[in-house]
C-alpha cells in the first residue's frame, strides 16, 4: 500500500486494509487522523457507513457463525461503565429490525447478537450502538486486551493528575481547617481569597479531565433517557463545585471542593480494581482463545509446507504441528504419535498420547514430536469455539439473586434523586446553611455501584473458575441449587463408571491356547457395535481373521465360521447350549460374576474353549468425591441404576455411597427423584445416558459427562470435561462460594445504603467523608469477589488417568 510494505497485527485487520484499497478507498489511511487500534466514535461509524467492511465474508468468516436464516457475532462494546450501559445497547438492538436475539456480559463487556441478514447488515447493527454513544468491535482476546491496556493506562493518566492537582487543594483545606477562615471582622483573609479561586480552578481541571468519564455518562444516560449511576455522581460533583463557586464570589460559606477532589481519586482508584475483576474473569474465560495460534503450516498437495493464517483453514486441510505449538482447529492425526496437553480444556494436567487415527482439539498442545492433523472443524465451530459459546450461555443465565439486584439497582438511582430532593427541601426550611453540604453528601455517599456489582463480577469470575476446573456451566441458574443440594443421585454405567468394557481375564480349555482364543474372540466381535465385541475386537488390532456365515442372535451373541471351524460367542447358555459345564467351570463362573465381572463364553458346539471376564472400570476420584459431598453438606449419596441390584450395590460399598438401588427404569428413577422433592429433599442428578434425560431434567440441578448423549447433556446445567469424579466436589464447593461471597456483597451493599444515604440526610456524614464511603463500598464488593480465584483449586489427575480419545465433539450444539 503507498508503494510500502505493511505488517498487520492480526489476519482480521489484514482483511480490513484489502477490502479498503480494493474498494479504492486508500486514501481513507491518508486522512484519517489517529492510527490508534482503538476506533472513535464518529469515525466508526463512518466508515460502516461508506464501506459496510464488516458485512464482507471474508471478515466475517472469523468471528460469525450462522447458518440458514440466522448470523451470530460476539462484539466488544467500548464506554461501558455499568451493567445499565449494558441494558440500554440490549434494550436499543431489540428494537431494531431483523435482530433475532441479544444478550450482553458484563464482565467482559461482551454483546452477543443474532441476525437475520436478509433484514439487516451487521453495519447496520454497530452502526445503532454507536447512535448511543458506544462503539462495537467483532470480539477478540487480543484485541480486549489492547483495548484494556489503553483504558487502564489512560485512567492511571487520570488519576495521576487528579492526584497531583489535588495536592494543593487538599493543603488548602488542611490550612483553613487549621487556621480557620473568617478574619476578626467576619471577612476571609486574602490568602483564603486567592487560596479558593486557586483549588476551585484545580478542581474544575479535576472534573473536566479526571472526571470526564461521570460527566460524559451522566450526559449519555439523560440523552438516552434513563436514569443511570453516573447522574446522581454528576449532580452532587456539579452542586458541591458551583456551590462552592458561589461561596467564592461571594466570599461567605463553606467550599467543597476537597470533597470533589477526594471523590474523583477515590472513585478513579475503585474503578480500576473494579476493571481489574472484571479482567481477571473475562481472562480465565479467553483462555482457550488466546492459546489459538494465528498462523499455522499447511501442507501443499504437492508436498510443500506454506504459512497460511488460521481462518483460511478448511475442513480436509493437513498441517504441520511441531513440538511446543498449540493446535489452530479440530482435527485427527493422520501421521505420526505425540503426547498433547489438554490441561486448558479438561482442567488435567497430565498429557495425552495420540496416534494415527485419534482425534485431538484446538487449544491443546504437542508435547513430545512432530505430527500431521487433518483438520476437522475451525473457527467458532471447533471444540474450544463450543467451550466458550457455552460459557457465554451459562452466563446468560444468571442466579436468581442477580437479576433482583440488577432490577433493584435501575429503581435505587431514582430513590436517590427523590431522597436528596427531599433532603434539600427540610434542610432549606429547617437550617439553610446545612441545606447544601448534606444534599451533596446524599447524592455521592450513595453507591449504586456497589448493588450492581455484587452479583456479576462474582458470577463472572465463578465461570473463569470452572472453565479452569474443566467444568462447563450451561445454565448459571443452576449455581443456587449446586449449592444448596443435600441429597446426591447418581447413575452407574456411564457415570460412576466409564461405560466401556475392558477384558480384565482370559481363561482358556482344551486345546485352545491364550493368543488363539483372543484371535477368535475379536474376529468374531469387530464386526459388532455391541459394547461387548467392541471390547472383545480390541483383543487383535491388526484383525483377528475372516469370518464367514457370520450371525446375530440379539440379545444371546454372535456365531460365525473361521477356519473352517463353527464357532459361538456370547452369554454362557447361549455358547455352550446343550452341553453340561462341569463343577469347576461353574463354580468359576459364579466368582467372576460375585466380582462384579461380565462372564462371555467362547464354544465351539462341542466343548468350551474360552470365559472372558469383561468389566467396566469405575471412574477414579469416586471415593474422594463422596467424602467432598459429605463435608460439603450432602446428606446422602445414592447409585440409581438399570444395572443389576448387586452390581449397583458393590460399586456403592466400593465408593462410599450410602445406598443403591438396581434395576430401575427411567420411569422409576424419574418417580425416585420427585418422592425425594416432595419430602423436601434438593436433588443433584448425575447422569449421562439417554435414560438418564429424564431425571437430569427433573432434578434440581444436573450434571453431566461431555462423552455424555446430548439428550444427557442438553437437560444438564453442568457438563464435566474431566475423565475424573472429583471435580465435581470442586464445583459443589466453588458454588458454595460463589452464593455465600454474592449474598456478602448483597447484604454489605444493602447494609451501606441504608445507613449511609439516612446518616447522610440527617447531617452526620460530610461531603468528604461522603466521598471515602462510596468508593470503599465499591471497593470492598469487588475484593470480596475476587477472592473467588482461591475457591476450589483442581486437583491434580493421577498419571495413569486418561481421556478416551473422541472422534467428534463432546459437547452439544448450542
Amino acid at each position: 500500500m503507498f508503494g510500502k510494505e505493511r505488517r498487520f497485527c492480526c489476519p482480521g485487520c489484514r482483511e480490513v486494509c484489502r477490502t479498503i484499497v480494493e474498494a479504492g478507498l486508500e486514501d481513507y489511511y491518508r486522512h484519517r487522523i489517529s492510527t490508534a487500534a482503538r476506533a472513535d466514535p464518529e469515525v466508526v461509524p463512518d466508515i460502516l457507513e461508506k464501506l459496510t467492511l464488516y458485512d464482507h465474508p471474508d471478515i466475517q468468516k472469523s468471528f460469525v457463525r450462522g447458518q440458514g436464516g440466522w448470523r451470530e457475532a460476539s462484539l466488544i462494546l467500548e464506554h461501558v461503565r455499568c451493567a445499565a450501559c449494558l441494558w440500554l445497547n440490549e434494550q436499543h438492538l431489540r428494537r431494531l429490525d431483523g435482530v433475532l436475539a441479544v444478550e450482553m456480559d458484563y464482565a467482559s463487556e461482551r454483546a452477543r447478537v443474532r441476525w437475520d441478514p436478509g433484514r439487516v447488515a451487521l453495519s447496520r447493527i454497530l452502526r445503532a450502538i454507536a447512535d448511543i454513544g458506544y462503539v462495537a468491535y467483532p470480539y477478540d482476546p487480543t484485541h480486549r486486551e489492547q483495548l484494556l491496556k489503553d483504558r487502564k493506562r489512560r485512567d492511571a493518566h487520570r488519576l495521576i493528575f487528579a492526584i497531583a492537582a489535588g495536592m494543593p487543594v487538599m493543603q488548602f483545606s488542611l490550612a483553613s481547617y487549621i487556621m480557620g477562615a473568617p478574619g476578626p471582622d467576619g471577612g476571609l483573609p486574602l490568602w483564603v481569597i486567592i487560596g479558593r479561586w486557586t483549588v476551585l480552578l484545580a478542581a474544575g481541571a479535576i472534573l473536566l479531565y479526571s472526571g470526564m468519564d461521570f460527566l460524559a455518562g451522566a450526559w449519555r444516560d439523560i440523552r438516552n433517557r434513563r436514569l443511570g449511576m453516573d447522574i446522581p455522581i454528576v449532580i452532587g460533583l456539579l452542586t458541591a463545585f458551583f456551590g462552592s463557586l458561589v461561596a467564592t464570589v461571594r466570599q461567605q460559606g463553606e467550599v467543597y471542593v476537597d470533597s470533589i477532589t477526594m471523590f474523583v481519586i477515590f472513585v478513579l482508584l475503585a474503578r480500576m480494581f473494579e476493571i481489574r475483576g472484571r479482567v481477571t474473569a473475562a481472562n480465565a474465560m479467553d483462555r482457550l482463545a488466546r492459546v489459538i495460534p494465528q498462523t499455522t503450516r499447511r501442507l501443499s498437495p504437492g508436498g510443500g509446507e506454506e504459512e497460511v493464517p488460521v481462518i483460511e483453514l478448511r475442513p480436509g486441510d493437513r498441517l504441520h504441528i511441531l513440538p511446543g505449538e498449540s493446535l489452530p482447529a479440530d482435527g485427527v492425526v493422520v501421521e505420526g504419535c505425540s503426547t498433547f496437553d489438554e490441561s486448558l480444556l479438561t482442567g488435567e494436567a497430565t498429557p495425552v498420547e495420540k496416534g494415527v487415527g485419534q482425534a485431538v482439539t484446538a487449544g491443546t498442545c504437542n508435547v513430545e514430536q512432530l505430527v500431521t492433523v487433518e483438520v476437522t472443524r475451525v473457527g467458532v465451530e471447533s471444540t474450544a469455539g463450543e467451550v466458550r459459546r457455552l460459557l457465554d450461555r451459562g452466563l446468560r443465565s444468571r442466579p436468581r439473586y442477580a437479576i433482583l439486584a440488577e432490577r433493584a439497582a435501575e429503581w435505587f438511582v431514582a430513590l436517590v434523586l427523590a431522597i436528596a430532593l427531599a433532603t434539600a427541601g427540610v434542610w432549606y426550611w429547617y437550617e439553610p446553611a446545612e441545606a447544601l453540604p448534606n444534599t451533596i453528601a446524599v447524592l455521592i455517599v450513595t453507591c449504586p455501584c456497589a448493588l450492581a456489582l455484587a452479583t456479576p463480577v462474582a458470577v463472572a469470575v465463578a465461570a473463569g473458575r470452572f472453565a479452569e476446573l474443566g467444568v462447563v456451566p450451561l445454565r448459571m441458574t443452576g449455581l443456587e441449587a449446586l449449592a444448596a443440594a443435600d441429597l446426591a443421585a447418581f447413575d452407574k454405567t456411564g457415570t460412576l463408571t466409564f461405560g466401556t468394557l475392558t477384558v480384565t481375564g482370559i481363561h482358556t480349555f482344551g486345546d485352545l491356547n491364550r493368543a488363539g482364543a483372543e484371535r477368535i474372540a475379536a474376529a468374531l466381535g469387530q464386526a459388532s457395535e455391541h459394547p461387548v465385541g467392541r471390547a472383545l475386537g480390541g483383543l487383535a488390532p491388526r484383525g483377528g481373521g475372516k469370518v464367514s456365515d457370520r450371525h446375530n442372535v440379539p440379545g444371546a451373541g454372535v456365531m460365525g465360521t473361521i477356519d473352517g471351524r463353527r464357532w459361538r460367542l456370547g452369554k454362557p447358555g447361549f455358547a455352550v447350549a446343550g452341553v453340561e459345564l462341569d463343577r469347576e467351570t461353574r463354580g468359576l463362573v459364579r466368582r467372576l460374576q460375585d466380582q462384579g465381572a461380565m462372564v462371555v463364553a467362547l464354544a465351539d458346539g462341542r466343548c468350551l474353549a474360552a470365559l472372558f471376564a469383561l468389566q467396566d472400570a469405575p471412574r477414579p476420584g469416586g471415593a474422594a468425591l463422596m467424602a467432598a459431598l459429605r463435608a460439603s453438606g450432602i446428606a446422602r449419596t445414592v447409585i440409581l441404576s438399570g444395572d443389576t441390584a448387586p452390581n449397583a450395590e458393590r460399586l456403592a460399598r466400593d465408593l462410599g455411597i450410602d445406598e443403591a438401588h438396581g434395576d430401575l427404569s427411567p420411569a422409576e428413577k424419574l418417580d425416585w427423584i420427585k418422592a425425594r422433592q416432595r419430602d423436601g429433599r434438593r436433588v443433584m442428578m448425575v447422569g449421562d445416558g439417554i435414560n438418564d434425560a429424564p431425571t437430569l431434567a427433573a432434578s434440581d440441578v444436573s450434571v453431566s459427562f461431555a462423552g455424555a448423549t446430548d439428550l444427557a447433556q442438553l437437560n444438564s446445567d453442568f457438563i464435566v470435561l474431566a475423565r475424573g469424579l472429583e471435580v465435581i466436589g470442586a464445583a459443589r464447593r466453588l458454588a458454595r462460594g460463589t452464593r455465600r461471597i454474592i449474598l456478602q456483597n448483597l447484604l454489605w451493599a444493602g447494609a451501606y445504603n441504608l445507613l449511609a444515604v439516612p446518616a447522610a440526610a440527617m447531617g452526620y456524614v460530610p461531603p468528604w467523608a461522603a466521598a471515602i464511603g462510596m468508593s470503599v463500598s465499591s471497593l470492598i464488593v469487588v475484593a470480596n469477589a475476587l477472592r473467588l480465584r482461591r475457591t476450589a483449586k483442581a486437583g491434580t489427575v493421577p498419571a495413569g488417568d486418561r481421556i478416551p480419545s473422541q472422534s467428534s465433539s463432546p459437547l452439544p450444539s448450542s
